[in-house]
Parts: structure tokens; sequence; C-alpha cells
């Protein structure tokens, strides 16, 4: 054999040797990609629980809501229908929640329904694995609260009639009845409950509580969920850190209003919504931004001011998800529903409570110096962290005594979150106007 001949002997057999060592070529390991089957043991809670959160702030803050791209969390659409943000937008699936007016076909909506229900599957398969492989860590009772936050979310801004699935170990779609407003917030104050019977950490318990006492008083049960808050430091917070990393991992509520210019900061809105901007407050400031041309920086749309909330100042600002501050003002309308309101009484002192009790994380900006009722110091107390449909009386919560036309803008007489497509396509639909009443009940 000659030179050549072997040379191309040896360059054969060299191109062959890589598929001789392996059995599928197209077969690559990715070490960094946690596969599925992976997930299904105690060394994997860790994961579980980070991926949990991950779909929980999402579907609370939202990402960056830049058009057609991104997502809004419950923060930005509750509080778009609840006029404590207006659009400056020109998509009209973003001005159609502003209006109320929400077609079926929303499909920003719909996207938004779906990420609050994958937040509350991931949380509820979270604690399932957590309650057999560690039922005892904060873990398991922290994905239970999260769970149950969920389950409030979707009783204060959808309507009654909230259809609630669950997937199998093989991941086919176990439909469920669509469920009232009260069953759904039973079940929020189950998970709660759940998770106070698991844990032992301060933290955790505080957090189960002051949200069990919220769904305890969205159904009525004032005096009952003042007693409840009253065990809950004034100091307590539980929060969701963001970062700059990925848009994920952002901050949603900065982007939706400064970067992305879809939300501005309301005032007065429709003529009888809270003066967030004529009012100064140092709970809720805001700015307006020169452009290069030195005029007043508008929104998307060209036209309106973009009235800019400075609580979360940028894309890694953390976002408060349950506060101290959240129990007193519980319990200063526990004790406004049962008259005490006297000086030196129960509804005075815990609206008071907060003003003299610092925070030792200043970026924790929750709720300082409320000097009002609930109704007045709630929006101030608790904006921008998704609880502006509960303290009006939305769909899930008519608690405030007043008559819908004083709290709400006369755009239309819905006062809660339009089902989307994904809802209307289960095979177990048969009827909106049955599955979906807009009385909550």
């Amino acid at each position: 054999m000659t030179n050549t001949s072997k040379l191309i002997a040896l360059v054969g057999l060299a191109s062959l040797a890589p598929f001789a060592s392996c059995n599928d070529p197209l077969k690559v390991s990715i070490p960094d990609i946690v596969q599925p089957g992976q997930l299904g043991d105690s060394a994997s809670l860790a994961t579980v629980k980070a991926g949990a959160l991950g779909d929980f702030s999402i579907a609370y803050t939202g990402d960056h809501p830049d058009g057609s791209g991104g997502t809004e969390g419950v923060i930005m659409y509750g509080g778009l229908l609840a006029d404590e943000w207006i659009n400056s937008e020109t998509f009209p699936t973003r001005i159609e929640v502003d209006a109320r007016t929400i077609q079926v076909t929303n499909a920003d909506v719909d996207l938004w329904f779906r990420r609050m229900h994958q937040s509350r599957n991931s949380a509820e398969k979270a604690a399932a694995q957590f309650a057999q492989f560690a039922p005892t860590d904060p873990g398991h009772a922290e994905m239970l609260a999260i769970a149950g936050l969920t389950y409030i979310f979707f009783a204060e801004t959808w309507c009654s009639g909230v259809p609630v699935s669950h997937l199998d170990a093989s991941g086919n779609i176990n439909y469920g009845a669509p469920q009232t407003t009260r069953q759904v917030l039973d079940t929020a104050i189950a998970r709660f409950d759940a998770a106070l019977a698991t844990t032992t950490d301060g933290t955790m318990t505080a957090f189960a509580t002051v949200e069990k006492a919220r769904a305890v008083l969205d159904t009525g049960g004032f005096a009952v969920a003042g007693a409840l808050a009253a065990t809950v430091p004034t100091s307590f917070a539980y929060v969701r850190e963001h970062s700059e990393n990925t848009d994920r991992q952002n901050n949603g509520v900065y982007n939706g209003n400064f970067p992305d210019q879809r939300y501005a900061v309301a005032d007065l809105e429709g003529g009888n919504g809270f003066r967030f901007r004529s009012v100064s407050d140092r709970r809720t400031t805001w700015r307006v931004f020169l452009d290069q041309t030195g005029d007043t920086l508008t929104g998307f749309d060209g036209s309106t001011t973009l009235w800019t909330q400075q609580r979360y100042g940028s894309r890694k600002t953390s976002i408060t998800v349950a506060t101290g501050v959240e129990a007193r003002l519980i319990q200063a309308e526990a004790a406004l529903q049962a008259g005490d309101t006297l000086a030196g009484g129960q509804f005075l002192a815990q609206l008071n409570d907060p003003r003299t009790t610092r925070r030792t994380r200043p970026r924790h900006r929750s709720a300082y110096y409320p000097l009002s009722p609930p109704r007045i110091s709630r929006p101030r107390a608790a904006s921008g962290s998704c609880y502006s449909l509960s303290g009006r009386g939305g769909c899930g919560s008519r608690r405030t005594g007043w008559e819908t036309s004083v709290v709400w803008s006369a755009y239309r007489p819905r006062v809660a979150t339009e089902y989307p497509s994904t809802r209307c396509s289960r095979p177990d639909h048969t009827s909106r106007s049955i599955l979906q009443p807009m009385v909550p009940t």
C-alpha cells in the first residue's frame, strides 16, 4: 500500500471514530439545564422552590411589558382596573382593562390569566414535594402561602366562576369545576391553615397569618381577621427580590411604568378615583421627567404625561408582597366595622401604629404614616402591591359598604376581570353567563 493510500485510510478511520463511540450522534448532554425527570427527589427541593417563586414573580410583578412582548402581573392589571394606574398606551388590550371593556379575545389578559394559574400550579406542586421529603422545612410553608395568595388574587381580581384545574403525574389536565368567589377564598384560607400547621418559622408564620387575615376579611369576617392580624408585628415584611440579569428577573412594575412607558400614575381617575398625585404623600411619590428637547416626557401614546411612580426605582428593586402594616390596616378596618372609632380606640391606634414603627430595611418601602381611614389609607399604604381592588371592594370583596358608583369610575358597571378565551375553551365550558356572574357569590 502506498503512503498516500495509508494516509487516506487513516483519515477515514479517524472520521468514523466519533460515531463509533456514540450510539446517537444527535443526543447532546446539556449539564446546565435541569430536566423534568431530575426534579422528583429531595435534592431538587431548592430548585423546585426557586422555579415556583420565579413563576409567582411573573404572575405578581410581571417582567417587561414593552408592547406585544412581556407580561403584566396582577399589580399592573389589578391596579389598572382599580384606577391606581392609567394607560399611556396605544395597544387596545391594555386600554380595554383601563376602560373595563375587556373582550374575551384579549390576548394580554389571557396571558396574565395563564401566568396566574402557572404560579398556582407550581406552588402547589412544590408544596406537595416538600410534604413528601421535608414537611417541616420553612420552604413547605412558603409554597403553601404562595399558593394561597394566588387564590386571593383570583378572588379579588376575577369574576366569580374561577376554573381551577390540576396536572396529574403524567402532565394530563384534570379539569375542575368553576369555583365561586367564596369557594376560592375558602381554598386560600385552607392553604394558609396548612402552612401554619407545618412551620414554627417566624417569617413564614407571619406571612401565612396576615394573608389568611386578608382572605377572611374578604369574606366579611372582620372580627376574626382583626384577631389574626393582631399577631403579626408591624416590622414584618415578605418581599420578592429582583435583578437586572434577565427580563424574567426584572421588576415589572418599574419597567411597565418608566422604561416601557405603558402605564402612568393615576389621579382622580373617572372623577371619583383616588388622589394619588394631587395630594402630596410620601407613600405615593411621583415625578415627571423632561425629554431631550425639554418637553414633558409622555407615555408610549405620545400624549399622556408619563407620571412616574418613585416607590420602585429600578429593575432590581424588591417588591413587597406582605407586610405588618397590612396587618395594622386589617385591624383598623375590623375596628371601624365594630364602631370602635373614638379617641383612644383601636381604629385610630392601628392607623397610627406604623407611624411610630421604623423600618429596619428602607428598601422595603411599604406603608408609612397612615393618616386616614382604611379606604383612604390603604391605597397609599399598599400602592404597587396588589391591594387596590380589595380596598375598593372589587368583585371578590364588596365589604366596604360604599355604593359601586361612589368608589368606581363610571366607565362600565363591571368591576372585575372578564375571563379570556383560554377559560372559555375548556371542554366543560357551557355558558359564560352562567359560569362567570358579575355579582360575587
